[in-house]
């Protein structure tokens, strides 16, 4: 799995289920490729987790965390669902034959290549290329003022650090 396909991956999941508005119902998405959501007390440090079981899979999310953080924390955790639950060799085993992928501070940095795909994963599912160019040019928005990707987060329900680096990463600072 690369950084790319994950990403089209992504693109495909949004495309098959007719998904445009904004912002992206990711329960809802996850709920549609299967996958319940629940609010959980993860503990501090960690921020989410993905629990398999007889191929279910089960998203917690941290309550205590910002709703644009728990937005990406189970987009995350879809990813790692559709991307790597059935290769994973970076899983945790608990009792009952349990598959578990928590997402932490290591996760948050997109150290691992697999934590780095499901980063990738999330940003295109909450922030759709296609999506996030036909605001900037509907509004005409500067991306060098601060206002701009500020109001974009606000849209898309992100943080705007998570816009920042997605507008980084698809090069739209360019403009």
């Amino acid at each position: 799995m690369t950084i790319r396909r994950a990403e089209n991956k992504a693109m495909e999941l949004l495309e098959s289920l007719n998904i445009e508005e904004l912002p992206i119902p990711v329960s809802k998405i996850a709920q549609a490729c299967g996958v319940k959501t629940k609010p959980y007390d993860l503990g501090e440090d960690i921020s989410g987790v993905l629990v398999i079981n007889n191929g279910k899979g089960t998203i917690g999310y941290s309550p205590m965390e910002s709703s644009v953080r728990q937005r990406f924390t189970i987009a995350h955790e879809l990813g790692h669902y559709l991307l790597h639950s059935k290769s994973s060799k970076e899983d945790l085993f608990i009792d009952k034959g349990f598959k578990v992928l928590f997402r932490d501070y290591s996760s948050s940095t997109g150290e691992i290549r697999n934590e780095k795909e499901a980063n990738a994963f999330a940003a295109a599912l909450l922030m759709p290329k296609n999506l996030l160019i036909s605001k900037i040019e509907e509004l005409d928005l500067d991306l060098t003022d601060e206002s701009a990707i500020k109001e974009l987060a606000k849209m898309f329900n992100v943080s705007t650090i998570s816009m920042s680096f997605r507008i980084s990463n698809l090069g739209l600072n360019l403009y």
